[in-house]
């Protein structure tokens, strides 16, 4: 059977599930379901507000969740997607750039794949999982998130993800294996497999996280990809500020000519003051960088890894965040690398317009020194709304 037949039974079955069980009774259903549809319309320009493409995005996730008992639980989450608009036309082979996902299972299907309009379903979520006091499991499709900072993670060796890319808030899922041990002491032993369709893909780490010093240090090992990795991570205050950072060591397996040691480090404090102000700064040092920053106006960074967060050696992150009222905010990061004097500065706005609805505008827009001139390289706009059920 073809994936769209599995995938169009599936959310049948499951919905219909999800209905009857939620209609048995005050008990907590044996299904639950949640979710939401989104509508982005983006537009980017070169310099000339006049030489823009835009695109549209309908956006659906379909999250469910199966109550097997008190111990185990099973979590199957669908995105779909409908691109189309003269942006997607500018993106050579957009469909097969967008269908292709780092799993040993082929979880995704492109429904319709021309020019300007792309259709794509994928499942980044399906497991099984059990959970006590003292131990956890989870078996399948998940998201193993070991970072600590919220720009730049060295420590996210399993699920590393460009933080541009703001519409996928749930992040990339992995095919893997997760094994969680809950000590006394309120400290927390983690394995993680994520098997690799080669062996120069296999994941294999631990995480051991404790708390001292009113502080929550975690410590990491393991093989990633092609290396040997060593890292920790610390979360705590100075005073009133958060104060957060995280370092990862790469050895290579095997010595060539082309292998060589790297070294990623992040940190970050953030502070809320008084009249809802919140200000965070960010830097992160990668000792390897690649240098290539490839800017189109077109999607995000599907490539990224805990190797080579960004592409410079340099990089700095600062936001400021203004509460207006319960339902809306706005918040203006700025994202700067001393090569070729690199900068991205990203002003936003977020309003919860009803209980289910909300409604975001986001421009960002990337400056960077050529022939030793600064200037605006792309800007591009988003207005998205969301309603979530």
């Amino acid at each position: 059977m073809k994936l769209c037949h599995v995938i169009f039974a599936t959310i049948l079955i499951l919905s219909c599930s999800a209905v009857v069980a939620q209609t048995e009774g005050a008990k907590q259903p044996w299904v639950a379901l949640n979710g939401y549809v989104k509508n982005m319309q983006s537009t980017y320009f070169i310099r000339k507000i006049d030489s823009n493409a835009s695109a549209n995005l309908i956006h659906n996730r379909l999250n469910f969740k199966f109550n097997i008992s008190s111990k185990i639980s099973g979590r199957l989450e669908i995105r779909n997607r409908i691109f189309y608009g003269e942006q997607i036309k500018q993106i050579a082979d957009f469909g097969k750039r967008i269908n292709q996902y780092d799993g040993l299972l082929s979880l995704s299907h492109l429904w319709i794949n021309k020019k300007s309009f792309v259709a794509h379903s994928v499942i980044d979520r399906m497991l099984l999982q059990y959970a006590d006091e003292k131990w956890g499991v989870t078996i399948g499709r998940q998201r193993i998130n070991w970072g600590v900072n919220n720009v730049w993670n060295p420590n996210d060796i399993f699920n590393a993800y460009d933080f541009l890319d703001f519409d996928y808030e749930e992040r990339r899922g992995n095919d893997a294996i997760r094994i969680q041990r809950n000590w006394n002491n309120n400290s927390v032993l983690e394995l993680a497999y994520k098997p690799g369709k080669n062996m120069d893909t296999h994941t294999a780490a631990f995480l051991y996280k404790f708390n001292k010093w009113k502080y929550d240090f975690q410590f990491l090992g393991g093989i990633y990809q092609t290396d040997y990795v060593l890292g920790g991570g610390w979360a705590g205050s100075i005073k009133d500020a958060g104060f957060k950072g995280e370092v990862s060591y790469f050895i290579p397996q095997k010595n060539t000519l082309n292998s060589s040691e790297s070294f990623s480090f992040s940190v970050m404090a953030d502070q809320t003051f008084k009249n809802d102000w919140y200000l965070s700064l960010a830097g992160l040092y990668n000792s390897k960088p690649t240098d290539i920053f490839a800017v189109s106006g077109s999607f995000y960074n599907s490539n990224l890894s805990a190797k080579s967060l960004f592409p410079f050696r340099y990089n700095f992150h600062a936001m400021v965040m203004k509460t207006i009222s319960p339902i809306s905010s706005y918040n203006v990061s700025l994202i700067y690398s001393p090569e070729n004097n690199t900068t991205i500065l990203i002003p936003a706005y977020s309003w919860n317009v009803a209980t289910n609805f909300d409604l975001d505008f986001t421009a960002q827009s990337f400056f960077a020194r050529k022939n030793d001139i600064f200037k605006d390289v792309v800007t591009q706009i988003y207005i998205r709304g969301r309603w979530s059920f």
